[in-house]
């Protein structure tokens, strides 16, 4: 007798993973084991569990796609539950009355409609944590307004304390740190204790972290022809979410015309397809 209910067949990308005798599709996301750690990221990983253990002000910095989130999440998943307890907002258009709306939700309290009840309410919150050191990080900081800032950095302060209340990261763009030199942002400028900023991969690091990225789903054979891989890396300027999307591509390219080889004519394809191309932008009318 049939089965009147068949299996569904598999998506196409999936098929191609098993084609190429891969355990997953490649360079599917900057996950962990496609990590790529470098001497910069070290140094970043070093200065955040200063800034934890200190309660200190840190600013993380770099151009979009150069790796700033996920070395955040990385860094956050490591964490000792026991000592640090992360705050993470990700909305950079509140303002400053609705930012401690949303910190206080964030902290297991129901918000209130006055400022003076909300910030009752985090001070109970923090209160709670007994031992443990609230970390408070705020992604996207270049586009937080001017009193949503200012919220936060009189949080530091709260009830005068010998010690900041939280530790707090800033991860923002590089001209961020030319903003808080402006007089309306010195007071938070004055309190940061470090400032990192991550750039671009080298060429080697980046056909390192091909490479990587490729064992971590089962692929030890040469994949690359030499000639794509040094366009993807050229094309990418050494951001990692660019390389990412562009190998991506490139592999996509390659399996769906049946090809075990990434060559110069998929890398192509993969940089027609992909429009954020930073090795191009010069050649792109402005």
């Amino acid at each position: 007798m049939k089965n009147s209910n068949p299996s569904p067949p598999a998506p196409p990308l999936q098929l191609y993973a098993r084609q190429w005798g891969a355990t997953a599709i490649p360079f599917a996301e900057l996950a962990e084991a496609g990590w790529l750690d470098t001497p910069q990221t070290q140094r970043a990983t070093e200065l955040l569990n200063q800034t934890a253990l200190l309660r200190g002000v840190m600013l993380l910095a770099g151009s979009n796609g150069v790796g700033k989130s996920v070395l955040m999440a990385r860094w956050l998943r490591q964490l000792d539950s026991r000592i640090f307890q992360p705050l993470v907002l990700t909305h950079a258009t509140l303002t400053g009355s609705s930012v401690l709306s949303a910190i206080t939700l964030k902290l297991g309290k129901p918000p209130g409609h006055r400022r003076e009840r909300n910030l009752q309410l985090i001070e109970e919150a923090l209160a709670e944590l007994e031992r443990k050191t609230l970390l408070m990080i705020l992604d996207e900081a270049q586009n937080y307004r001017l009193t949503a800032l200012e919220e936060i950095r009189l949080l530091l302060g709260l009830n005068l304390p010998e010690r900041p209340a939280f530790a707090l990261i800033l991860v923002a763009d590089d001209y961020l740190l030319g903003t808080l030199r402006l007089r309306h942002h010195r007071a938070l400028y004055s309190r940061i204790s470090c400032h990192h900023s991550l750039n671009p991969w080298s060429p080697a690091e980046a056909g390192l972290y091909l490479q990587k990225s490729l064992t971590a789903v089962g692929l030890t054979r040469e994949v690359f022809e030499p000639a794509a891989a040094e366009l993807l890396i050229s094309a990418s300027s050494g951001l990692p979410r660019s390389l990412c999307l562009l190998a991506r591509a490139a592999w996509i390219e390659a399996a769906a015309q049946s090809s075990l080889t990434i060559t110069v004519a998929h890398a192509q394809k993969a940089m027609d397809q992909v429009p954020c191309v930073p090795g191009l932008q010069s050649a792109i009318p402005t």
